[in-house]
């Protein structure tokens, strides 16, 4: 057993990132400005679920009363809501051997060995049946590989 555990090396990286910050926006030209990205003027009637893969929720029927009176400009700011969080953690486990006197290594590496979906992209748009739910994935598969170095 201390054969196996003897020159074992144990190395780990990762990366934690808060959510995207992203906007709601109407597909009306509620300004009058040309454009069709105006901001809501009230959050009430939506919900901040905390779920990664639907982080608003509609819970108002009627999205003409979340938009700005007919010529004016929505009051809520730019980035007001925040997508899911990314985690994504790597771990890599290494074996030291000596062959011939000539150092040998081992090294299994584990990509995202947690194996976590990280999501990506909000359907902003109220109006829309897939408001608030999560429109992608990002590639965050476990995956892994094994390496063997011989030095001489």
């Amino acid at each position: 057993m201390r054969m196996l555990s003897e020159g074992v090396q144990v190395a780990s990286a990762g990366t934690f990132r808060s959510g995207q910050p992203f906007t709601v926006n109407s597909t009306i030209d509620v300004n009058l400005d040309g454009n069709t990205t105006d901001r809501l003027n009230t959050t009430a009637g939506l919900v901040q679920t905390g779920d990664r893969r639907q982080p608003l929720r509609l819970t108002t029927t009627n999205t003409l009363t979340l938009l700005a009176p007919f010529g004016q400009d929505g009051s809520i700011g730019r980035n007001t809501f925040r997508a899911g969080n990314v985690l994504d953690l790597n771990l890599a486990i290494i074996k030291n051997l000596s062959l011939h006197k000539n150092p040998l290594s081992l090294r299994m590496d584990l990509f995202n060995f947690i194996n976590r979906a990280n999501w990506s992209g909000v359907q902003t748009d109220p109006t829309n049946a897939n408001f608030g739910r999560i429109t992608g994935k990002d590639d965050s598969r476990r995956d892994g590989q094994l390496s063997l170095r011989y030095s001489f």
